[in-house]
């Protein structure tokens, strides 16, 4: 079996107004250069393959990475039922970890990294970020209608499938909007996503880069959809994380 970054980590529990949130913490080095804030989307978890591929690309550069067991995903039991997963606890959670991040770690550089709403969530917090030293973000939906307007597109099956699943997610769809706040972050940006992505399309990715006033790198893979990895990605990664001075 192969091996993964989460199979050496350790796991460090943080009180947040959610309950205890599960940090999985990885460093390959006794002195990283330092330390990224990785957060899931909606039913993520660290060990995904997509999470995976951008904790691996931040270890090969001797960062340090905190990826969080954010509350209300599918793919953790203990995280809470996963129909009451919505943008703001997403977001607010991530904010919670990102402020115990930067006390616990002041004296190296700290940055955001995040996955589909993981992505949401780390531009919602860039605007009061000014500490971030750059942000990563990937199939990054920049607001609920982004996603929205996605699954109207595929058909009511796509539609009732997440009323179903998550109702109050769906409620907040036409609400969200993390653009304000990304727009006022100074912090280099890197967007990679998949050519193919049904849920953040392409022209919606483009949005959430040119929203950045500093966007550096924009990354589409060829025949990859929301959750990408492999080599190529693995490629992109380091191509996306040289651009932004990772």
């Amino acid at each position: 079996m192969r091996q993964i970054w989460t199979d050496s980590a350790t796991r460090v529990d943080i009180p947040t107004r959610f309950g205890i949130v599960p940090v999985v913490v990885a460093a390959r080095t006794t002195t990283p250069r330092g330390t990224v804030l990785l957060a899931h989307g909606r039913n993520g978890a660290p060990d995904q393959a997509q999470i995976a591929e951008i904790a691996e690309a931040y270890l090969a550069r001797d960062w340090r990475v905190a990826a969080p067991e954010l509350p209300n995903s599918i793919a953790l039991p203990n995280s809470g039922p996963p129909e009451e997963v919505t943008f703001t606890r997403h977001a607010q959670a991530t904010a919670e970890v990102w402020g115990w991040l930067v006390r616990q770690w002041p004296d190296t550089p700290q940055a955001l990294a995040g996955h589909s709403i993981g992505a949401f969530a780390i531009a919602q917090l860039a605007g009061a970020a000014p500490e971030a030293h750059h942000l990563l973000a990937v199939s990054p939906p920049i607001s609920g209608m982004v996603l929205l307007s996605a699954r109207e597109a595929m058909g009511p099956a796509a539609i009732e499938a997440v009323q179903r699943e998550a109702p109050l997610f769906y409620a907040e769809m036409p609400l969200a909007d993390a653009a304000p706040s990304l727009a006022r972050s100074n912090a280099p940006l890197a967007v990679v996503t998949g050519a193919e992505d049904g849920l953040v399309r392409l022209h919606d990715a483009r949005i959430y880069f040119t929203t950045a006033p500093n966007g550096r790198f924009f990354g589409a893979l060829p025949d990859e959809h929301h959750c990408p990895a492999g080599g190529a990605c693995a490629q992109m990664l380091a191509a996306a994380l040289t651009a932004v001075g990772a």
